[in-house]
């Protein structure tokens, strides 16, 4: 391992935040081979909704020949992300299948038997990012369907459109133990990096980009260095390096480390100026820019006991954690669930035909006996809560974990909102401190589902409420014009009545509704041809 020279590209975090953890990192496992490939699965799982928004219109049928990079998810919703075709193949089924979510619901996906032969489609052309308008670029990375490969899958290009930007900020830190797939992307494709982060600069305007990673990443650091003083660009490009600590790759703490400065509470970062971007994320863009590639695979860390070779692999969306495993012929983990992301803040899952998605980082088989603390997942059962305020001293964001924990319990959610409970950024560093063992994590996304299960009825409610409020409102009008109609209909009788009883015969009713046309005539003629003036 090489040692970090600091100089005025490298240099040294002045930021810092409070609380952190330094967990058993257990990244050697995987971040000492170079990325690989695994061979192509005999089908896929592919969910057509992988992100935030909502799910797009199926553009496809079962029984097509599919090539690869074809598009077969349209999605004009606003943060909508396109899904096309990993693979090339056929689509055999379009049904309800499992996905990565410990609940296993399952979600519509399209089952694709992948082809011996494959076929990619050219979806784009490589664009000469440096001669085109921002706008176009933009356009790009929409239709490539790039969404954050962090963790979090918002839209890229939504996070892009925001104005005015002076800083990007590249997210390295990738502080989560076991997760090593942004180190060895940097170690290997740091030009590819670098292009996609120059690219992002230029659809917001950004005058200076900012690397920033933790001390643990020596190599990418020197590879990362070594690109930069290749590049001739007017924007400032530099690398922070941060002490390594957890969670440092959190958005909120990756800006004050940087800046020094903290984000206000409920501001985005454009709001002061700054705008992060994932490692994988940039390198995507460079690869539907460059390339003319939209976002069909990803490198995902494979590691733990189980992997008898254990690295960063490239791997199609789509491709089943079951398939995987036949790969690395692991048999006896029956019953073991795999951890999708990393062992912190990660989800079990114990499905294994649930597929590789845009937003899987990381899978953990089998995490060793002596880590399991960090697996929060792990404790269903736990001791009373001793008030020892070791979780108030680890939280990042300086909430206070053990009344957040007191209020979930006893469902007081009008005390857990006023305490910031939508402030916790869920990294686990409570629940690892706590000698108790207590699963705090799962106790604050308790909460956070009820309190939004409330509102939700809430919104229901008020809105069947002015339905109902409307509609009263609209039979009351009716029946004021029809008794409106009523009277007026009872009053032309009435008159009709008294006009028969003067005029017997009716002949003067006539001879004056006569005489009123005449006048109306002549008023009207009058109007149209007036008379000159002497």
């Amino acid at each position: 391992m090489t040692t970090i020279e600091y100089n005025h590209i490298v240099k040294k975090a002045q930021g810092r935040f409070n609380g952190g953890i330094h967990p058993t990192e257990c990244k050697t496992l995987s971040n000492q081979q170079a990325i690989q490939s695994l061979p192509l699965p005999n089908f896929l799982i592919l969910p057509v909704q992988q992100n935030i928004g909502q799910p797009g219109e199926i553009i496809c049928q079962v029984g097509d020949e599919v090539s690869q990079g074809q598009l077969l998810v349209d999605n004009t919703e606003v943060f909508g992300a396109n899904i096309h075709a990993p693979l090339a193949g056929k689509i055999i089924a379009i049904d309800q299948y499992p996905t990565n979510h410990p609940s296993g619901l399952p979600q519509t996906c399209l089952k694709i038997k992948t082809a011996k032969q494959q076929v990619s489609t050219e979806l784009f052309s490589p664009i000469n990012w440096q001669q085109v308008e921002p706008q176009q670029l933009l356009e790009r990375i929409k239709l490539a369907g790039i969404v954050g490969l962090g963790g979090a899958a918002f839209p890229t290009h939504v996070k892009l459109a925001a104005q005015p930007i002076n800083t990007l900020i590249v997210n390295a830190m990738e502080c989560e133990p076991y997760i090593t797939c942004d180190d060895r992307l940097l170690q290997e494709q740091s030009q590819q990096v670098i292009q996609g982060a120059l690219i992002s600069a230029k659809i917001v305007n950004a005058k200076e980009i900012i690397f920033a990673t933790e001390d643990n990443k020596p190599d990418a650091i020197k590879q990362l260095s070594q690109c930069i003083k290749q590049i001739k660009s007017e924007v400032t490009i530099k690398i922070i390096v941060a002490p390594t600590k957890y969670p440092s790759g959190g958005e909120k703490q990756t800006i004050e480390l940087v800046t020094g400065k903290q984000l206000p509470k409920g501001k985005l970062p454009a709001s002061m100026g700054l705008l992060v971007q994932n490692v994988a994320t940039l390198f995507a863009v460079y690869q539907a820019v460059n390339k003319g590639m939209p976002l069909t695979s990803r490198l995902v860390t494979l590691t733990g006991n189980q992997i008898k070779t254990p690295g960063n692999y490239w791997i199609p969306f789509g491709t089943t954690i079951e398939s995987i495993m036949q790969h690395f012929d692991i048999s006896d983990f029956t019953n073991q669930p795999v951890v999708m992301g990393g062992p912190l803040m990660g989800q079990p899952i114990f499905n294994y035909q649930a597929p590789v998605t845009k937003a899987t980082n990381c899978l953990i088989f089998n995490i060793a006996a002596t880590d399991e603390k960090m697996w929060l997942t792990q404790s269903t059962q736990h001791q009373p809560c001793i008030r020892c305020g070791e979780c108030d001293k680890a939280c990042p964001v300086d909430l206070l974990p053990q009344q957040l924990f007191w209020f979930s319990q006893s469902d007081q959610w009008d005390n857990l909102e006023n305490q910031g409970l939508f402030d916790c950024i869920e990294c686990g560093a409570c629940a690892y401190v706590c000698p108790s063992e207590i699963p705090l994590v799962h106790y604050y996304r308790y909460g956070k589902s009820s309190i939004k299960t409330i509102q939700r009825n809430h919104e229901k409610s008020e809105k069947a409420k002015k339905r109902f409020e409307f509609r009263e409102m609209r039979l009351a009008r009716a029946k004021e014009e029809r008794a409106l109609k009523h009277k007026k209909a009872a009053e032309a009788r009435k008159k009709a009545a008294q006009d028969k009883k003067a005029d017997p015969t009716g002949k003067q009713t006539a001879i004056n509704e006569a005489l009123a046309r005449v006048k109306a005539k002549k008023s009207a003629q009058n109007s149209t041809n007036p008379q000159p003036k002497e």
